[in-house]
């Protein structure tokens, strides 16, 4: 009996998503999800949530394509205060990401506070802004912790009176400490990770460049942090890589970086744009392009010259840096030891000593860095030393 209304629970919930029908006067508070397609389809995915929780099953919203669109559990559990327990019944949605999408609950209920009064509109809002920062403090917080004078049956009070410790009320809704912490705990707990799981599960290229389209940054770190060992990106997904290599969001352009493989910058013509981003990009930036032109196998020609040519415009521990690229790589052709031999004649010792090592190393048998070279141990008394 119990699998048979579990299965028409399913079914009825199964048409409402597809239909986008929900029964008027629920309360709902919730972000569009990052990908604006229909559902066309709904699964039903049995999971350990490894909690108290009965329901064992996270719906699954796909796009015609196959894409998740979202992820829905269906929560029953207690929310016990004044020595009397109120069932707390409530839905929570998550994105393709595993980003908090929302909560919704289902005609006539209501989330209420310690004294039974009823959450006001501003209240649910500020639930619904907690339950939207995944860096809250109330990470940090132990249950026991939200009511600190508790006793022994503290599982029967809401932590939500004048009790609460002080320091935990600017991250709770006033009144319902409880709630607010043991639904923040649900949004980001074993749930999260089921839904980041499914949807590496059905990871595709395209997909992936979808997801970057998002307005919202995680939802783009995200992607980038899943494109390295889960797709072969196609060109259009290389181009929208690359697009966030630009220095605005150091973030971005550190996980866009990291998403570029080795064996990916076997591509001369993956260097060369890397290189040439190099030459526009801050401090910053620049100095995690190299490190990730230090991972290349070989360094591509088109890349070397790029960098070689343009040497003497980057600030010193640049150049420093692309003179040990240089070096790594073995990259030490007459055209760019002449290059750099331009840094002997710099005013900036700094550069200038960094240069004439790179050519000592270098060992050129050039005749233009010979000459500069002997000029340069000469102005700086260096005739006898070797």
């Amino acid at each position: 009996m119990k699998t048979i209304t579990r299965t028409l629970l399913f079914l009825f919930t199964g048409i409402l998503i597809l239909s986008g029908y929900f029964p008027p006067g629920r309360i709902q508070y919730s972000h569009p999800p990052t990908l604006p397609l229909p559902v066309d389809t709904v699964l039903y995915q049995i999971v350990d949530f490894k909690d108290d929780i009965a329901n064992d099953t996270l719906v699954q919203s796909l796009s015609k394509e196959g894409y998740p669109i979202s992820y829905t559990r269906h929560l029953r559990t207690g929310v016990c205060f004044d020595n009397k327990c109120r069932p707390l019944d409530i839905t929570l949605h998550w994105n393709v990401t595993g980003r908090y999408l929302g909560f919704e609950l289902p005609e006539k209920e209501f989330l209420s506070k310690y004294d039974h009064e009823p959450f006001t509109e501003a209240e649910y809002l500020r639930l619904h802004a907690i339950l939207t920062d995944s860096l809250s403090a109330l990470n940090n917080f132990h249950y026991n912790e939200i009511v600190p004078t508790a006793d022994s049956t503290y599982e029967k009070v809401d932590a939500v009176s004048g009790a609460t410790s002080a320091n935990v009320l600017e991250h709770v809704v006033e009144g319902a400490a409880f709630t607010t912490y043991k639904l923040w705990h649900l949004v980001y707990g074993t749930a999260k990770q089921q839904a980041e799981a499914l949807t590496c599960q059905r990871l595709t290229p395209e997909l992936i460049r979808l997801i970057l389209n998002s307005t919202h940054p995680s939802d783009k770190i995200w992607a980038l942090n899943h494109i390295n060992g889960y797709v072969q990106p196609t060109p259009a997904l290389r181009q929208a890589v690359l697009s966030y290599i630009d220095g605005k969001d150091y973030n971005l352009t550190e996980r866009a970086l990291n998403s570029i493989t080795a064996a990916d910058l076997a591509s001369d013509n993956l260097q060369s744009t890397l290189a040439q981003k190099l030459l526009e990009a801050n401090y910053s930036t620049q100095k995690l392009l190299l490190a990730k032109l230090n991972e290349a196998p070989a360094l591509d020609g088109k890349a070397r010259k790029l960098l070689a040519k343009n040497i003497g415009s980057f600030s010193g521990q640049v150049i420093s840096n692309v003179l040990d690229l240089f070096l790594r790589h073995h990259t030490t052709d007459a055209e760019t030891c002449r290059d750099v031999s331009d840094l002997l004649l710099v005013k900036n010792p700094f550069i200038s000593k960094k240069a004439y090592a790179f050519l000592i190393q270098a060992n050129t048998k050039d005749a233009g860095v010979q000459k500069r070279l002997i000029q340069y141990k000469t102005e700086n008394n260096l005739i006898e030393v070797e």
